[in-house]
């Protein structure tokens, strides 16, 4: 097959039988040798399978697989109870008043504050009351237990119409406390919720802003539901959006970053190769999307907004950077709200897909203001962005300003789930970016009342 293989485990042997329901399971399988065995040794191979652990969890979880003309073996993978396991939380809070002569409009996020990024956990409604109780949600609880060393954060708002909304104040607690197997994990959270949630709001610099304003945990509550990582047929659809503007260099010149050496790739093309692949395995059929966008095309451009697989994608960035007259500006919006009309159709026919779309840019994003309308108004569909940063000693601060878990729109809408990443291209190989795309699809799920197993 061309793939080195290393063992990790081995059936019982059955004999007399052609029909086999073996009773080892195993989490992790990335290649089958099946043998005959007879009361003897070894006698020949019937036949060698390879695959992966993402291609059988895109096909939910089960996959039969041809040894040969006349056999084969069917695979099941078995996720650990532990990702069938969420906190069913509820907050309310106590004598919340604001400085600004403005009405109060109070709603509490939860984010995990990680080494790299925040993440939303949740964005509560808003509440007109200085005592608000709002809605009971729940919260995945793999996602505290793989980032233990993060910091799980309470912050509270005041939503001011047409204006930044300000902040009432906010609690933080370590989630290191929380560290430990399955069942300590649940315990600790039991035993910490008190001095976790019922705490003092603070402003950002950690000083207390009133005595008796409070956030107070009314429920906890562990509940099982259906895997995190299988529960909804989902197919995804993948959308790459080259940067071709002016500001990546001359693509003929050596210290382009769209220069392609006879011997080695453009960093472009080295991010595309690197991250396709990811998504390729969760994906019903090879087909995915390419677009470009900051520069001039002429009559010849490569027009086919759909094409087959890694290779289709590599010949369509060839053809492209020798075709279009590299220009300005960097604005992205525009592929984002691109691929957001056919999310917004899913949205209305839900018919099981869910688009991702990767965004390669060099940087010095000029109209941030229509990004983020952008990527508000995709936030309520079934709709994804990574964007990755291509070059060195780039300017990318206002491209990573995007992962705000607080953004608003111009009209005033709030961001319902976070659905924007930055990736910085060096930290492509231990970025957890993609490994946030489930939570996101679980997360849309959710804010559209879909029933999800822990209701």
């Amino acid at each position: 097959m061309g793939h080195p293989s290393i063992q990790i485990a081995q059936t019982e042997t059955v004999y007399d039988q052609t029909n086999i329901t073996f009773k080892c399971r195993y989490f992790r399988v990335s290649f089958f040798r099946y043998f005959h065995h007879n009361t003897g040794p070894l006698v020949h191979s019937i036949g060698d399978v390879f695959t992966d652990l993402s291609s059988i969890i895109a096909k939910g979880g089960e996959v039969s697989l041809p040894l040969s003309p006349s056999a084969a073996i069917d695979l099941q993978i078995m996720i650990p109870d532990f990702y069938s396991h969420y906190v069913k939380l509820r907050f309310s809070g106590n004598c919340l008043q604001v400085r600004e002569n403005v009405p109060l409009a109070a709603y509490m996020a939860l984010v995990l504050k990680t080494e790299r990024r925040a993440i939303l956990l949740y964005k509560s409604e808003v509440v007109k009351d200085k005592n608000p109780r709002w809605k009971e949600f729940p919260v995945p609880l793999y996602i505290i237990q793989f980032y233990h060393q993060g910091v799980l954060q309470i912050h509270c708002y005041n939503q001011i119409a047409n204006n930044v909304d300000t902040l009432i104040g906010k609690i933080s607690h370590c989630c290191s406390n929380l560290n430990g197997n399955f069942y300590s994990t649940i315990s600790m959270i039991f035993q910490c919720s008190a001095a976790l949630f019922l705490s003092i709001l603070m402003n950002f610099e950690g000083k207390r802003i009133h005595e008796k304003m409070s956030i107070d945990l009314e429920s906890l509550e562990l509940v099982h539901g259906e895997s995190f990582f299988m529960p909804f047929s989902i197919h995804l659809h993948l959308t790459t959006a080259v940067d071709l503007t002016a500001s990546n260099g001359n693509p003929n010149q050596p210290d382009s970053l769209h220069y392609i050496h006879p011997h080695t790739q453009s960093p472009y093309m080295n991010a595309i190769v690197r991250l396709t692949p990811l998504f390729l395995s969760y994906m019903a059929h090879a087909r995915v999307g390419a677009l470009g966008f900051g520069a001039r095309t002429g009559p010849h451009i490569y027009n086919k907004l759909f094409l087959d697989g890694l290779s289709g994608l590599l010949d369509a960035y060839r053809h492209a950077r020798l075709t279009v007259q590299p220009f300005a500006p960097t604005d992205f919006s525009e592929v984002i709200y691109h691929v957001s009309k056919f999310a917004k159709a899913e949205s209305r026919r839900r018919i099981g897909l869910y688009f991702v779309l990767l965004i390669l840019t060099d940087g010095g994003l000029t109209n941030p203001r229509r990004t983020v309308d952008a990527i508000v108004d995709c936030s309520v569909h079934p709709m994804s962005i990574i964007a990755v940063g291509i070059g060195t000693s780039r300017d990318f601060a206002n491209v990573k300003a995007l992962e705000s878990p607080v953004l608003k729109h111009s009209d005033g809408r709030q961001l319902i789930r976070q659905n924007f990443q930055f990736i910085p291209f060096e930290d492509l190989d231990t970025d957890d970016a993609v490994a946030l795309i489930p939570l996101q699809i679980a997360q849309w799920h959710n804010s559209q009342m879909i029933h999800f197993g822990y209701a």
